[in-house]
Parts: structure tokens; C-alpha cells; sequence
């Protein structure tokens, strides 16, 4: 990757020795921008960093198959986001990453574009 006064700045990708790479945008040596954490357990976070930290808009794609569409700050989910289960046929509404209510996939649809929130793409249960 890049570097600025000695610390990582622009693009660049990093492997950590505990299996994580994070791949994307760096400032003043941390995550900053755009970029996708891939976690050593095969979990997957793509979206918006601040400081070295989730936050923003993203997706979580989970090794069991499960989606996330949340916002996040700090890290943490905050807020209204859409669980797509891994069967590709059902969904849920998420209060601070966690589910509060069964939804339909058309609802879940509508509630991430309403909110702004990415669309994964695939979709769980997708061909």
C-alpha cells in the first residue's frame, strides 16, 4: 500500500497474524473510507470506516450464510437494519443489530433502500 510520514495512507491491504486482512482506503495509518475487513472465522464486513473503526453504512456477510445491511458507529450496529437469513427465504428487521421482528424478503428490500442501506448483492439463497 501507500505511506505517509510513515503510516499507512491511500489504498493498501493489511494481513493480520490473527488471519484478518483488511483491504481498502487508510488515513493517518488507520481504516478510513471504503473497505472490506475479512475476518479469519471467513465473516465478512464491507463498508465504511472511520478512524479505524466501522461506521457508517455496510453489509456483514456471515460464514453461516446470514446478510446484514446496518449502520454502524464505533463498530457497533446502531439503529434500524435487514437480516437476510442464509435460506434466501426469510428476513428480519434489526434494533441495534438485533432482530426484532420475521419480515418479508420484499419488505426487507424496501426497508434497506428506504434507509439508505446497501442491497446485498447476492442475495442469500441467490443462484
Amino acid at each position: 500500500g501507500e505511506w505517509k510520514a510513515g503510516k499507512k495512507e491511500g489504498r493498501g491491504v493489511v494481513r493480520y497474524a490473527n488471519g484478518d486482512v483488511y483491504d481498502g482506503e487508510w488515513k493517518a495509518g488507520l481504516p478510513e473510507g471504503r473497505g472490506v475487513y475479512r475476518y479469519a472465522d471467513d465473516d465478512v464486513y464491507e463498508g465504511e470506516f472511520k478512524a479505524g473503526k466501522q461506521e457508517g453504512r455496510g453489509v456483514y456477510r456471515y460464514a453461516n450464510g446470514d446478510v446484514d445491511a446496518v449502520f454502524l458507529k464505533q463498530s457497533l450496529d446502531v439503529g434500524e437494519g435487514v437480516k437476510w437469513m442464509a435460506d434466501g427465504r426469510r428476513a428480519a428487521r434489526l434494533r441495534d443489530g438485533k432482530p426484532v421482528e420475521e419480515i418479508s424478503l420484499e419488505e426487507a428490500r424496501q426497508t434497506a433502500e428506504r434507509l439508505g442501506l446497501p442491497l446485498p448483492s447476492p442475495l442469500p439463497g441467490a443462484a
